[in-house]
């Protein structure tokens, strides 16, 4: 993400390719506003996910829980991210994740009926959120795959490119859960980094 303003809400609509202001306004009475607080639950793993959010302001992360009991983060979401776990969402199913806010946070929330609603009566709505669907499960398997093959340093190196957000808002134990190191480890990767950079 760029660390200029992110588009609000209505912004984001509105450039939806041939929307009407009728769809428009439909969609807006669909969704409704919900506060979250720092370290809030939005969902957790066992529970149906009842509805996706358009994150307005703050930070979530998104992570499971291994077999050995450390926590892996499958990534962050900022403004102008969508939270909630999809799969869950759309099949109504118990999900695998855990999704918590890293600071006080505003999404727009929508719920499985009025997504439904949406998506069968308003079709540019429907080509927009399968196009960034798509666009964020290719970026997802892309890095999946880097994963794979980086060390915890070039990982670390790479996030602070592509996510700067990531570096400056999330805290370390976090970020080291991120990268899939110890806290601890973190300072001595940091110190790695800056030199990789000079």
């Amino acid at each position: 993400m760029s660390t200029q303003e992110p588009p609000s809400f209505e912004k984001t609509i509105r450039e939806i390719p041939n929307i009407s202001q009728e769809e428009i306004d439909i969609i807006h009475s669909k969704f409704h506003i919900k506060r979250y607080t720092k370290n809030n639950f939005i969902g957790r793993e066992g529970e149906t996910c009842r509805s996706t959010g358009y994150v307005m302001k703050g930070c979530v992360s998104n992570y499971r829980i291994l077999q050995n009991g450390k926590k892996s983060i499958n990534h962050f979401a900022f403004e102008d991210w969508w939270v909630g776990d999809l799969d869950s969402f759309l099949n109504q199913k118990p999900s695998q994740t855990y999704w918590l806010t890293l600071e006080d946070t505003d999404l727009r929330i929508i719920t499985k009926s009025d997504f439904d609603f949406i998506m069968q009566n308003i079709p540019p709505f429907e080509r927009f959120f399968l196009k960034k669907t798509q666009t964020a499960f290719l970026k997802e398997m892309e890095n999946a795959d880097k994963d794979k093959s980086e060390s915890a340093l070039e990982k670390y190196i790479r996030t602070m490119k592509d996510y700067p957000l990531i570096i400056q808002r999330v805290p370390n134990y976090e970020i080291a859960a991120y990268i899939g190191i110890a806290p601890e480890s973190l300072s001595r990767i940091r110190k790695q980094a800056m030199k990789e950079a000079k």
